[in-house]
């Protein structure tokens, strides 16, 4: 009986909390349409938008209609994934084709490092036009490698180019780049063998912002040196592509990568910057000053210059969260409203996850999110004692206060990031919060005001006194993420965790920092079955690369290759999945490769002339079958990796256990389907 009245209690006294959780069941349902193995009919969707409208007829909230709306907002959330999804109907390339000649707009442009410090070009080519009768999608990433002409933005260029389908995810469960491309509108990648033929100009809005980007980013490239320079353009523009490969695992490995992507700190410093500015700005002005609120006009001002800042950088989510926050926070001030800052998070989520579901799926959301909702729910924790405690002190408690805040600070935003980091990157920095100390003071009070000094005076002629400042501080940053990059337990490689541990450690997190009653304790019980689960983890223990080039054993942390040449990227992933500490050839011979697995023999066979039946073995052929082998323990050729895809086999004591990227006939849109053996192949 207390039990069930704390129950009633904890549920009444944080009844304003359950909003905050309308984001979350948004999510599941958007995560519940993307687990389907097979692509729903869009009257679904039409039947989710109706429940979600009639639970809002005559609302109340009362317990049960909350319940009733939590199961409307999943199921709003599965619509407006399944809508976007239908609506998008990106044309994806099935199968590669030989080279055509292709005539089209370039909407987007990045450079990219070469191992000699030159640069080649990665563009996006929309409105496509081909003289074939192959079925052609009308937005491809291209790349021109050599030393060409620098395209931009808006031209219209002839080009001859060699299109193959998007990469299937290199094992089942792994990130899919089809995917992700496919919400981009992107349906094919390839190469330019010819130069680029220009044959004139088709800008709109979109290609001459792309272009004022891309000016901005050649600008930081020309006029700074390497890699300070990408860098530079990384932090204005967002384009990340110039970063040498080294300098970016640097930053990953001392747990500064956030910091290269425009992410909420980068714009809440702006807007910081901004508002401080006008604010004083105005306040030198005595009649302006006295005839109108500066506060009230710096947070007009700091609306609309972290806007175009938003519009600069590309519209990259955590830079949607933090500008939702950020306006939420200025139109409190307006209409002279505290904000709340756990709500606009939620706002912020709300709106982003309605307007592009994909959006849950990326590291990006998931990293950002997270950090702002770990800081932001320590602060309310923690925020009253401090500041009892400040109040009765003096300058050195102020003081401490604000070294002690930049570690509290690191930490909350390492340790709420960290089940991300490791499921989907598979390692993790045991010095993360040390690097962070020192590198967001730097970034916060140098590099970015400065940056935003640079732009400002950079058309005037006086740029560059902020400019040579702005650069020396990224010096001292790729100095500190390499220091910290070299010392040991930097770079842990983690194999992946379960998918059912991911979820008990999230959907504790989000317990524990969403309420604030007593019960919020709770979330620690699902965070601890799911760090336990983390190690219940069963590896494949054979893995098959979807395009038949690759074949991986997995014994005692070590991965056993049928060719070291072949593949290196889905080696490379295979690796960090399953954080192999080694990689090591099979024995081959005669195009055929030969292991043993729990005294289960492992035949591999590549070439058609030498395939080899061995009674009880299981026999992998990487082309297709010439002869059946009854007597084997399993088959599987060239035919079963068209059909579904990688593959990742188990022995367990119970029998074979099988995965396949494609599982079924029922594919979802961004799925490559196996090609009609009329259509042409090029393999």
């Amino acid at each position: 009986m207390i039990f069930k009245e704390r129950l009633f209690s904890y549920v009444f006294n944080d009844f304003q909390r359950w909003p905050l959780w309308f984001p979350v069941f948004l999510g599941v349902g958007i995560a519940l349409y993307f687990s389907l193995p097979f692509e729903p009919a869009k009257e679904w969707a039409y039947g989710g938008i109706s429940l979600f409208c009639l639970s809002l007829w005559r609302l109340r909230l009362s317990p049960f209609r909350f319940f009733i709306l939590s199961l409307s907002l999943v199921a709003l959330g599965f619509s407006a994934a399944l809508l976007r999804t239908h609506f998008l109907h990106t044309d994806m390339l099935h199968y590669s084709l030989p080279p055509l000649t292709l005539t089209g707009t370039v909407s987007q442009l990045e450079l990219k490092p070469t191992k000699t410090g030159t640069f080649f070009q990665r563009l996006i080519l929309t409105d496509l036009k081909a003289d074939t009768t192959f079925p052609l999608s009308q937005k491809v990433r291209l790349t021109l490698k050599g030393k060409r002409e620098r395209l931009w933005p808006g031209q219209v260029i002839r080009v001859t180019a060699k299109l193959s389908p998007l990469t299937d995810p290199g094992l089942p469960g792994g990130f899919d780049f089809r995917r992700q491309a496919y919400f981009q509108g992107i349906g094919a990648t390839g190469f330019i063998l010819s130069i680029p033929e220009i044959l004139g100009d088709a800008s709109s809005w979109s290609t001459r912002l792309e272009k004022r980007r891309e000016e901005i980013t050649a600008f930081f490239l020309t006029h700074l040196s390497s890699p300070e320079g990408a860098i530079a353009a990384a932090l204005i523009t967002g384009d990340k592509a110039a970063i040498p490969e080294e300098v970016r695992e640097d930053f990953i490995n001392s747990g500064l990568a956030h910091i290269l992507a425009i992410s909420g700190l980068h714009l809440t410093i702006i807007a910081g910057v901004v508002f401080m500015i006008i604010r004083r700005g105005v306040a030198l002005i005595p009649s302006l000053c006295l005839s109108y609120n500066s506060k009230k006009i710096a947070a007009l001002g700091t609306i609309f210059m972290t806007f175009l800042y938003l519009v600069l950088s590309g519209f990259g989510i955590p830079a949607q969260r933090a500008f939702i926050m950020i306006s939420l926070v200025m139109g409190a001030i307006l209409i002279d409203r505290t904000a709340l800052s756990m709500r606009t998070v939620a706002v912020a989520a709300f709106f982003i996850l309605l307007i592009t579901p994909e959006a849950l799926l990326g590291p990006s959301f998931q990293l950002s999110f997270a950090a702002v909702i770990g800081l932001i729910a320590g602060y309310e924790t923690w925020r009253n004692p401090l500041s009892a405690w400040v109040v009765r002190g003096g300058i050195f408690r102020k003081f401490l206060l604000y070294g002690g805040g930049l570690a509290f600070t690191s930490f909350l935003a390492t340790l709420a990031t960290l089940p991300f980091t490791i499921y989907l990157f598979h390692r993790f920095s045991l010095h993360a919060v040390e690097a962070n100390l020192v590198a967001v003071p730097l970034t916060s009070l140098v590099i970015m005001p400065f940056a935003f000094l640079s732009c400002l005076l950079s058309p005037l002629g006086l740029g560059e006194g902020p400019l040579f400042i702005f650069e020396k501080s990224i010096t001292l940053l790729v100095k500190i993420a390499s220091t910290v990059s070299a010392w040991s337990g930097t770079n842990i490689p983690v194999a992946h965790p379960p998918l059912f541990s991911f979820v008990f450690i999230v959907g504790g997190g989000l317990w524990l920092c969403l309420w604030q009653q007593p019960w919020r304790k709770w979330g620690i019980f699902p965070i601890f079955l799911g760090f336990l689960a983390a190690f219940w983890g069963d590896p494949p223990h054979l893995l098959i690369d979807g395009r038949g080039k690759l074949v991986a054993l997995y014994d005692n942390n070590v991965l056993h290759l049928n060719s070291l040449r072949k593949g290196k990227f889905v080696a490379d992933v295979w690796k960090k999945h399953l954080a192999a500490q080694e990689i090591k050839p099979l024995t081959c011979k005669e195009g055929v490769c030969e292991a043993a697995f729990q005294d289960i023999p492992i035949v591999i066979s590549s070439v058609k002339e030498n395939q080899p039946c061995v009674k009880g073995a299981i026999l992998i052929r990487l082309e297709p079958s010439q002869k059946a082998c009854p007597d084997a323990y399993h088959t599987l050729d060239w035919y079963d990796l068209w059909r579904g895809g990688s593959h990742a086999l188990w022995l367990t004591p119970h029998g074979l256990r099988l995965e396949k990227v494609r599982p079924s006939r029922h594919h979802r849109p961004w799925q490559r389907r196996p090609i009609s053996r009329k259509a042409p192949v090029v393999r």
